[in-house]
């Protein structure tokens, strides 16, 4: 029985090893999407673009995984917990990588006639804040800490708080042509997006306390 356990041990490590992975790429997406914006670098936001297909590779990965340990392995208690907590996180994990490649394809934008200096900063700086919180909660679900995750999650009242600010900006932009009204059309859809990041880890952080708790809590 002791030979199962330390052999079940080994396949949640995979497992875990799989999901950070997943987390870093996304993460790692998201200040790509971030730079590639900011500075207009077009090959970046078209890397960024191509390299969502291997964030959506990693969740079949690791849903795959999950399947197999609950029907090969029957998982019990936290082992169980875990594994379900896996499965439903990585569907998180793969909209942020969607959020983070729409983010970059504004560098593929061009050009408009109204100053969007201050838009572009704005936005930056909501995204970055999603990729904080993206980071903060890895280290949660690394150190299976709830009390961490109940903290993160309350940082997406500054995603709240910064949509807002944005859509005041975009608002405030007088436009003649039409397509700089769909430019900021655009922008306004992508900062829905952004705000939609500090949602997505915020239920990643419940997922987390339920792996810690068993029970799933509603955050923030």
């Amino acid at each position: 029985m002791m030979v199962k356990k330390h052999q079940l041990d080994d396949k949640m490590t995979f497992f875990n090893e799989l999901l950070i992975q997943m987390v870093n790429r996304v993460e790692g997406a998201i200040y790509q999407a971030v730079h590639a914006f900011k500075e207009h670098d077009q090959e970046l936001a078209k890397k960024v673009v191509s390299d969502d297909y291997f964030i959506n590779q990693l969740r079949d990965m690791i849903e795959s995984d999950g399947v197999r340990l609950l029907i090969s392995e029957a998982p019990y208690g936290q082992y169980m917990r875990t594994v379900i907590a896996g499965m439903k996180i990585v569907t998180s994990l793969e909209r942020m990588g969607d959020h983070a490649a729409h983010l970059a394809r504004l560098a593929l934008l061009p050009t408009g006639q109204f100053d969007d200096k201050k838009i572009v900063e704005e936005m930056s700086a909501m995204a970055l804040i999603g990729a904080r919180m993206t980071r903060s909660a890895v280290e949660a679900l690394v150190a299976n800490d709830q009390d961490k995750a109940r903290a993160v999650a309350l940082i997406d009242d500054e995603m709240d708080a910064k949509r807002k600010q944005v859509n005041g900006l975009i608002y405030n932009v007088e436009t003649k042509s039409r397509e700089d009204r769909e430019k900021l059309y655009d922008y306004f859809y992508v900062t829905k997006e952004l705000e939609r990041l500090g949602d997505h880890v915020t239920t990643i952080c419940s997922w987390i306390v339920y792996t810690a708790a068993g029970v799933k809590p509603k955050l923030n």
